[in-house]
């Protein structure tokens, strides 16, 4: 137990000591600074003595919430900026560790490589958790005091922010063991956090206009049944045809979702306990609003709402166990590749 505290102790003082720690400790003070420049008042927003009133279209703490916490704070820095810059930080663990020949000194002692290689690899989480932490403190108390709303869901941030990073971290030091390449360990973690998202951004956009398209075919089914003709018959053949291979593709990145990390319905999770169901869930138009004009397809506009109010139903119900257990288990396989390569190599 001594000497994993020790490794620990010393792999968190080495990422320390990279510059990228204190930077992005400096943007996330600078952020909660700007952040405690806005404030509610009221019916209305402040920024210093400058007052922006909402004459009650919507609520500015709901407006503060959704789009200061959850798209700026959340969403961008946490999600993206912060992220990027600790797989930055801490891509180059196990490639120094490997190739500077430090990796003999530590061999030289008696512990085994699986809890070298499991220190260093929680040592880069404690990085990003301490990160974290830190700035969802500082956002607790300015929201708090600004916005007079003390709302403790906000540090569940903390282990859904850490969960995300984990999932990238396991494919960095994947890539990292097996190249001795920090560089390439950057470039191609970013890669598949650039296909997560485009897999996680897809897929519903994918369900969305498969369900606008039974919509719309329902609808001219329906028209046809009142008043046949051979056009409404062409136009339900076509739509049904379109909704096939939207439905085939679909099914395509429905499975390529459920096996790749699920990084932005992770941190998405947190908006389920910052807003409130209505908030989250679109409202659907009335029957008697226009169904014509066809906008996608021959879906029409209000065929899109529908189906759009339908996703997100269907993206509530994805509880979390099933978005982060289902990553956990892919960050798992990926870690037991890492630790077999950094165990069996010879160095």
């Amino acid at each position: 137990m001594r000497q994993t505290l020790a490794l620990l102790i010393d792999a968190y003082r080495d990422l320390n000591s990279r510059k990228l720690f204190w930077i992005t400790l400096a943007i996330s003070g600078a952020i909660i600074i700007a952040l405690a420049m806005i404030g509610v008042d009221g019916d209305a927003i402040t920024f210093f003595r400058m007052r922006l009133e909402m004459h009650g279209f919507i609520d500015p703490s709901a407006l503060y919430r959704e789009l200061i916490i959850s798209v700026f704070i959340i969403g961008i820095w946490l999600t993206w900026g912060a992220i990027a810059l600790a797989l930055i930080s801490t891509a180059g663990v196990f490639p120094d560790l490997i190739s500077s020949g430090s990796i003999d000194l530590y061999l030289s002692k008696p512990i085994s490589r699986l809890r070298l290689f499991v220190t260093k690899y929680f040592t880069g989480l404690l990085f990003v958790a301490l990160q974290v932490s830190m700035f969802m403190l500082g956002c607790f108390v300015v929201m708090g005091i600004r916005i007079h709303e003390w709302r403790p869901s906000l540090f569940l941030a903390i282990p859904l922010i850490v969960a995300m990073f984990s999932y990238l971290f396991a494919f960095s030091t994947l890539v990292g063991v097996w190249t001795r390449s920090a560089v390439a360990a950057i470039l191609l973690t970013a890669l598949v956090w650039l296909l997560c998202g485009v897999v996680q951004r897809v897929e519903p956009w994918l369900l969305l206009n498969r369900l606008a398209l039974e919509q719309a075919n329902a609808r001219i089914e329906r028209l046809n049944h009142v008043a046949p003709s051979e056009f409404y018959a062409q136009q339900a053949s076509d739509l049904q045809t379109h909704e096939r291979w939207f439905g085939f593709f679909h099914q395509l990145f429905a499975a390529a979702r459920a096996i790749l990390p699920k990084t932005t319905e992770t941190t998405n999770l947190l908006d389920r306990y910052l807003m409130s169901r209505q908030e989250l869930t679109p409202s659907i138009p009335n029957q008697s609003d226009d169904n014509s004009g066809p906008t996608f397809f021959g879906a029409s506009r209000r065929d899109q709402d529908v189906a759009m109010a339908e996703v997100q139903k269907q993206m509530l119900t994805r509880t979390p166990f099933s978005i982060i257990g289902s990553s956990l288990l892919c960050e798992l396989v990926v870690l037991v590749f890492a630790g077999w390569l950094f165990c069996r190599r010879d160095y």
